[in-house]
């Protein structure tokens, strides 16, 4: 959804485009490189989208080389083993073309390429990706003559620019990054899993049980499995009609879809074809009268187990054992259950984990995350800070294990003091610089920090990332939808509402999405439908702020004000906070979103929407950003709230 479309062209600009090179691994990320580019005024070139059907590939890549004003090197470690990227770097010397390189990565080139980059500057995405890609479409205009060209001076905390110049110095890198190499590899075959190998699952198909039940059903949970796998990730789906040859394990994905009462029920199981076990199995009750919806919903439920389980297998330096496979790929069912509070079931089967396997590192950083779960539902304040101690720990030791475990990171992280932003950021930074996860979820918990400390455009950049990974959890395009929200763009906004609904795992669940989202989104006609669960008097006083809101009357803004200050639940907080803003009532605005502004949800954000702006000239804010540390995090990060970059920044800006 969010890859740039087609340019035909005729509609292209007259300047020559950015030739985008990256590894086949990386497609996605390159993809949103190049829409992220293109956004801001830069045409670009890249070869999955712009090689015609039936254009000989090699020469549409040498014809764009030739013709292209610069090239864009999506670099990471798996460009740093490619020769195509080699040779691409090769063409571009003798078209002399300029190349600058986005590492994606927190990985430094080869041999091969430590030559071919030893005059050219690297700009690092993972530190700071929205700033990364401003930093890059301007260096791209300075040398291309469409911008003047200008010593840049980066408002993040961005590494500048590498320059390696002197043949000499490169020689004595080049040499003593052979031996620390050659060292490396020694001491981790000795000590460390091996890195990330692919993982695939033949889709075995799902037998139809009921003959009243369409006969292309099964063909529609199939196409939907296929399509929820990422195409480039670690973790892929077959169709071929029987189990690779070989001794490794042969994963299979299958069942049986049958009616039940009022109900579709569906067997989902995982096995191994090389042994006949099976690694796992659920039964999943679906809605009887939404059978369209059957095949996504089973490529949601099945679809995210399975690649959690497979994704954390592929880590450890040899074949797990089967007991201990079965135990990871529970722990998955309940660590992806939408419900926060059934999650807390994950621990135990993740614990046997690393009983078995006390050296596999995603072992432990499941016993974190698990206990990230059992923090939602602890009964007191005290055994919530013992459970998010222990899970710590446990990503302590996962991250001892294996230093680029980018899950062990990323779930420290949520496990922090949630005002300790500081030491947040940098634990996501890592995550977001060590292995990429099939889930994007490095860059989801990322871009909701990044929300609340008011840095609204780079968390959606983030949580666009998210997305673009893995579409198929409820709380991706969620979290994307509050945030696009926050920055003004309700339109988008509500395909990415619509779309989580979609995956909600029950009627309830989708409808409660649907009336928040509408509540956002200020849909009077969603908001009208009584079938939406939301209280009569919360219903009736939205509709009327929106509407008062909307025509100007002074009269009708105070009586829908009074009508939300009526109000005694706190069912839709955050759009009544800015309702009341928008109907002038600051103050009273201020008073509803302090009282969230604290909590796990949903946080400051509340106080960074575009229609909270009025808001954030109470004299108490500053006071209550101080006690969210919000202050702190500003001055010792060089960072600001997006707002204090407008024509009329709020006075607290000035102290930041």
């Amino acid at each position: 959804m969010n890859e740039p479309d087609p340019v035909i062209a005729s509609e292209r600009r007259t300047s020559r485009p950015v030739f985008v090179s990256y590894a086949t691994a990386d497609r996605k990320q390159a993809l949103a490189v190049c829409a992220a580019l293109e956004r801001r005024g830069t045409d670009c070139w890249i070869s999955t989208r712009d090689v015609a059907p039936g254009e000989n590939y090699q020469e549409a890549i040498v014809r764009a080389l030739r013709n292209a004003r610069a090239v864009v090197l999506v670099f990471s470690k798996a460009a740093n083993d490619s020769d195509e990227i080699k040779k691409e770097l090769s063409l571009a010397s003798r078209y002399r073309v300029p190349v600058l390189t986005l590492r994606i990565e927190n990985v430094e080139p080869s041999d091969a390429f430590a030559y071919e980059l030893s005059t050219r500057q690297w700009i690092d995405a993972f530190v700071g990706y929205d700033r990364s890609i401003d930093l890059l479409a301007a260096r791209i205009g300075e040398i291309s003559g469409s911008a003047p060209a200008k010593e840049y001076q980066p408002a993040s905390p961005l590494r500048p620019g590498r320059i390696w110049s002197r043949p000499l110095a490169v020689a004595g890198i080049v040499a003593f990054a052979l031996i620390l190499a050659a060292a490396l590899w020694f001491f981790n075959s000795r000590s460390s899993p091996a890195g990330t190998h692919p993982m695939e699952v033949r889709l075995a198909g799902f037998k139809l049980l009921s003959n009243d039940l369409p006969a292309t059903l099964p063909d529609a949970v199939g196409d939907e499995v296929i399509a929820a796998f990422n195409k480039d990730g670690v973790v892929g789906v077959s169709t071929a009609p029987a189990p690779p040859s070989g001794s490794a394990p042969a994963f299979a994905l299958g069942g049986t879809i049958q009616r039940d009462g009022d109900a579709i029920r569906v067997i989902a199981r995982l096995t191994n074809e090389r042994s006949g076990t099976t690694l796992w199995s659920n039964t999943f009750s679906y809605d009887g009268r939404e059978t369209a919806a059957v095949g996504r919903h089973v490529a949601v439920d099945a679809g995210n187990v399975v690649r959690c389980g497979l994704f954390g297998a592929s880590t450890y330096r040899k074949p797990l054992p089967e007991d201990v496979l079965k135990d990871y790929l529970q722990f998955c069912q309940w660590y992806w259950d939408p419900n926060m509070v059934a999650g807390r079931k994950a621990l135990v089967p993740a614990q046997r984990v690393v009983a078995a396997v006390p050296d596999f590192s995603w072992g432990w950083a499941a016993v974190a995350g698990s206990y990230w779960k059992v923090a939602f539902g602890a009964a007191t304040p005290q055994l919530a800070d013992e459970a998010r101690a222990s899970g710590r720990q446990a990503a302590d030791r996962a991250v001892a294990i294996d230093p680029r475990n980018s899950e062990a990171f990323y779930i420290k992280a949520v496990l922090l003091d949630r005002n300790d932003w500081l030491g947040r950021e940098a634990l996501f930074k890592k995550a977001v610089g060590a292995r990429r996860l099939d889930c994007g979820c490095e860059h989801h918990q990322y871009g909701s920090m990044l929300a609340n400390v008011g840095r609204i455009a780079d968390g959606v950049d983030e949580l666009r990332a998210a997305n673009d990974t893995l579409a198929l959890y409820v709380y991706t395009p969620l979290s994307l939808a509050e945030v696009l929200t926050a920055a003004s763009k309700p339109d988008e906004a509500r395909q990415y509402y619509d779309a989580a609904s979609q995956l909600a795992p029950s009627a309830d669940f989708a409808q409660g999405l649907t009336a928040y989202g509408a509540a956002q989104t200020g849909d009077l006609k969603r908001l009208a439908d009584p079938a939406l669960p939301i209280a009569a008097p919360v219903r009736s006083a939205l509709i009327e702020g929106f509407r008062a809101a909307a025509s100007g009357n002074p009269a009708a803004k105070a009586a829908a004000v009074k009508a939300l200050l009526a109000l005694t639940t706190d069912e839709e907080a955050v759009p009544r906070a800015r309702l009341l803003a928008r109907l002038g009532a600051s103050a009273a605005a201020f008073d509803l979103a302090a009282q969230h502004a604290a909590q796990a949800y949903p946080g400051p954000i509340v106080f960074f929407y575009f229609d909270m702006r009025p808001v954030l000239d109470d004299p108490r804010f500053p006071a209550l950003a101080q006690r969210l540390r919000l202050i702190d995090y500003w001055k010792r990060s060089r960072t600001r709230p997006d707002v204090c970059a407008t024509a009329a920044p709020p006075a607290f800006c000035r102290a930041v």
